[in-house]
């Protein structure tokens, strides 16, 4: 019996699909030798299906992933950053500027999903899906700190007292004053970058991004699965201009998505 060709492509572009660190559309222009608009009807039909998306942050085709009890990890945060995507989308066009989505790994922030890309700040080379932030200095970091189960976040801060952090910054907040800081986050409902905070584990000195930023965690009954910002140019010294106009949006967001997830409420009580 014949095939049917145009199924044949489908499934071949989907088996394409199920790495984790996606697929751009060359690439699977090289694999299939399809012509690139053949390969966009292919993947938008995919994706209309529910069955492909394609990420905000690094522009890549993913194969979407079931969310369900017992699924891997990444699997999981795959299907986290999935959902955040059209929630992180709606809130760049809304405050024009950018959000990235952070999950809680390993004692650090994993970047899962960003609209940077929408907003059109120039992105540091470093900055990309997978990208690893540190959990004292960084605002999702502060907010993930601030409102998770207090087990977890002794965990953490039990692990960086036996393996001091590599920014010699966060192990000076780690010693004096993370107590009030943590404080003053819950009672404002969001968190901030330390201003001496550049954006990577170095000192601001070495490497510096130019970004501020405020956090809010996303609230779940189980825990604090991850955190979402919103990031501007330091040098407009726009934070309390940020906080006043679209706080309420960046919550609001954090409940969307959490309601996504299938597991209530997010964002944190300002």
């Amino acid at each position: 019996m014949k095939s049917i060709r145009a199924l044949e492509r489908g499934l071949e572009v989907l088996r394409l699909l199920e790495q984790h660190e996606g697929r751009a559309l060359q690439d699977l222009h090289l694999r299939t030798t399809l012509p690139k608009p053949t390969l966009l009807r292919i993947l938008h039909t995919l994706e209309a299906a529910g069955l492909a998306w394609r990420a905000i942050g690094d522009g890549r085709w993913r194969r979407s992933v079931s969310l369900h009890i017992g699924s891997r990890p990444a699997e999981r945060n795959l299907r986290f950053a999935e959902l955040a995507a059209p929630h992180l989308a709606a809130l760049q066009r809304k405050a024009l500027w950018p959000s990235d989505l952070l999950i809680y790994d390993n004692f650090q922030m994993e970047l899962a999903e960003s609209s940077r890309r929408l907003s059109g700040l120039a992105m540091n080379p470093r900055y990309q899906i997978g990208f690893r932030v540190d959990l004292i200095l960084s605002a999702p970091g502060r907010a993930w700190l601030a409102f998770c189960p207090d087990a977890e976040r002794e965990a953490a801060l039990a692990h960086y007292a036996e393996h001091p952090p590599a920014n010699p910054l966060s192990a000076r907040v780690l010693k004096a004053g993370l107590d009030a800081l943590l404080t003053e986050t819950r009672q404002q409902g969001y968190a901030v970058r330390d201003p001496g905070f550049g954006g990577a584990e170095e000192d601001i000195s070495v490497f510096d991004d130019g970004f501020d930023a405020i956090a809010v965690p996303i609230l779940t009954p189980t825990g604090v699965p991850g955190c979402i910002n919103l990031v501007w140019p330091r040098r407009y010294k726009l934070r309390s201009k940020v906080v006043e106009a679209h706080l309420e949006d960046l919550q609001g967001t954090a409940r969307a998505i959490a309601e996504g997830l299938g597991e209530g409420r997010g964002g944190g009580g300002a």
